[in-house]
């Protein structure tokens, strides 16, 4: 299995479609948990954004390792006799307004389905007041934010402010994500930052179970 996983990143990271796909299909075959799986094209796609910084890769190879995870996962999920249900109230997504980029928002949304996440996906460049609505319209209590340029910080802090302006904020955890760290997070006012699909997940989980918690004990 280790030997499938790590061939499945080599491929990935090599951009080469045919070969992923063909080690998903093994991997599912012989019972590799497809979370794994897709944790292993999210490492490969993480390699491919690494050689994208060393100018290495182009634009175009980071839309085609999007595209080569979309299909992965529609294999993944094409594979399982029940399409996961949503286990989670409905987690807010977007790239925020002034940054057009999605490739990361849309493997962690992926991944996020997968493990039974009800997700709003707002698309790219989105206004503030976008959010808001969509907030007030879910009632969700988780927003994630994501951006790949300067400009974005700047449109995440007033996204935040906005939300603390209609009263949102209080109960409301916002995270961040993209080319983030803990300075952006301190600057726009945010929660959380991650710059791990991964990551992202497993925060969203813990979120909601504390808050279950909470609820059942008051």
């Amino acid at each position: 299995m280790l030997k499938t996983q790590k061939m499945l990143v080599a491929a990935m990271s090599r951009l080469d479609e045919a070969m992923v796909i063909n080690l998903v299909k093994q991997g599912l075959q012989i019972g590799i948990s497809p979370y794994v799986l897709l944790d292993e094209i999210r490492a490969g796609t993480d390699r491919v954004g690494e050689l994208y910084s060393k100018g290495e890769y182009f634009l175009s190879d980071l839309i085609m390792a999007s595209e080569i995870f979309k299909d992965v996962l529609t294999l993944v999920i094409k594979d399982q006799t029940v399409i996961p249900r949503s286990l989670y109230p409905t987690v807010i997504f977007g790239t925020v307004e002034d940054d057009i980029h999605d490739i990361g928002k849309n493997i962690t949304t992926g991944i996020m389905r997968y493990n039974g996440f009800d997700i709003c996906d707002l698309g790219v460049d989105v206004p503030g007041p976008k959010f808001v609505e969509a907030v007030k319209q879910y009632n969700s209590r988780v927003v994630c934010l994501t951006g790949l340029v300067t400009e974005a910080f700047e449109s995440m802090k007033k996204t935040i402010i906005l939300l603390d302006e209609a009263g949102l904020r209080s109960q409301t955890i916002v995270i961040i994500g993209g080319l983030v760290n803990e300075s952006v997070r301190k600057y726009t006012g945010a929660d959380y930052w991650a710059t791990d699909c991964t990551k992202v997940t497993e925060l969203c989980r813990n979120i909601f179970v504390a808050n279950q918690r909470i609820i059942q004990s008051s």
